[in-house]
């Protein structure tokens, strides 16, 4: 059950429970004051909770194209918590109650703004950051020598296999005076697959850079002249992935594919190799104890483990943390988006949630069987 496994929706509820506390005790203010502006203490809070929840709930399982829901919803709740604040502070004299009021719902205006605040500048900054790429140096201005690709691994266990996640920047990239060659860097990468994070417009401003043909097609080309399976999620740099059950029945494929083909050799990658490749391998870290370790689908979740605690890591405590700090040792300065750490709380979340789960393999189940009907179809004899 998702409402006592959920940061989110934990915070919604809690944030339910105290609010009815103070309207309950806020009532019979309300009723004995002449003024009217104090009723709002009482009409505004269960809407607030209404609208928290549904924040709660489609923030990361946005399944329609009104994407801006949720930040519809940020909006409303950070005006309506700021009107209770002012309110609260007229009405100071009245009551000790209207003091608790007053704190209460300025604390939640702080905490509404600088979400708010937050989701702004991650967003902005996944297209100004692309930008930065037209003003890059051109490959017949390269004069320095290439250094080695760097490429980072993690080996995952279990006891019928084993499951080794490389992780890089983008093979092949043109960022400044680190002007690669995609060839040169495919050579040196020994891999079954390729996972890229990358959005295609991030390949045309390097086309712009560089006056050359260079998409994603064009990309993905070179990855299977090398005999490497090419597999896309296009997520917006230092942004999360629109959908987390579609992010979760892909993940959830790309391992069962690792299982099933024993191509246990899988490449990571964004623009840096450091925000979408972290959160993506932390959470194919997490997925894959899952699928191959049976005891680990019957651990409960810990109660630390229900919260977001960043910017802190209790490793003994959270199992994200642990992967958090685990990935950090490997590969320093990864993972540090505070919207991409939520998002793997999330995303363990669901983990713990045996009703979600079966739901996910309810879905990929239906889908392979559908693919497999298809094939046959096509094999079918066709009478004329």
């Amino acid at each position: 059950m998702l409402l006592i496994r959920s940061p989110s929706i934990i915070f919604a509820f809690i944030f339910s429970i105290l609010s009815i506390i103070l309207i309950i005790l806020t009532f019979n203010i309300g009723y004995n004051h002449s003024e009217h502006q104090i009723q709002f203490l009482i009409i505004l809070p269960p809407l607030n909770s209404i609208f928290l929840f549904l924040f709660s709930l489609t923030w990361i399982e946005r399944r329609f194209r009104l994407s801006y829901i949720p930040f519809i919803c940020l909006i409303i709740l950070f005006l309506s918590t700021l009107t209770l604040t002012i309110i609260s502070k007229l009405f100071l004299s009245s009551s000790i109650i209207i003091y608790f009021n007053f704190i209460f719902y300025l604390f939640f205006t702080i905490i509404f703004f600088l979400i708010i605040l937050i989701l702004i500048i991650l967003y902005l900054c996944g297209s100004l950051y692309i930008h930065r790429y037209l003003y890059m140096m051109r490959i017949d201005q390269q004069t320095n020598q290439l250094s080695k690709f760097q490429i980072d691994k993690l080996i995952l266990k279990s006891n019928e296999s084993e499951c080794i996640l490389f992780m890089s920047k983008l093979p092949g990239r043109r960022v400044h005076n680190d002007i690669r060659n995609i060839i040169d860097d495919l050579i040196e990468i020994h891999v079954d697959t390729i996972l890229t994070l990358n959005e295609p417009k991030e390949f045309s401003y390097i086309n712009m850079a560089n006056n050359d043909i260079y998409n994603m097609d064009v990309y993905s080309m070179h990855i299977k002249r090398a005999n490497i399976e090419h597999s896309i999620y296009p997520i917006r740099d230092h942004f999360i992935p629109k959908s987390i059950s579609d992010y979760m029945q892909f993940l959830y494929t790309i391992i069962i594919n690792i299982q099933r083909f024993n191509h246990n050799r899988l490449l990571v990658h964004c623009m840096n190799g450091t925000g979408r490749t972290g959160m993506t391998i932390v959470c194919i870290e997490l997925l894959y104890n899952y699928i191959m370790n049976e005891n680990e689908q019957e651990k409960k979740q810990k109660f630390m483990e229900r919260f977001c605690h960043y910017p802190f890591l209790f490793q003994n405590s959270c199992r994200v943390c642990q992967s958090i700090s685990n990935l950090r040792k490997i590969r320093p300065k990864i993972l540090s988006n505070p919207l991409q750490i939520f998002f793997i709380h999330e995303f363990y979340a669901r983990l713990k949630c045996p009703s979600y789960m079966k739901q996910i393999k309810d879905i990929i189940n239906l889908n392979e069987k559908l693919l497999l009907n298809t094939f046959e179809d096509l094999r079918l004899p066709i009478n004329i």
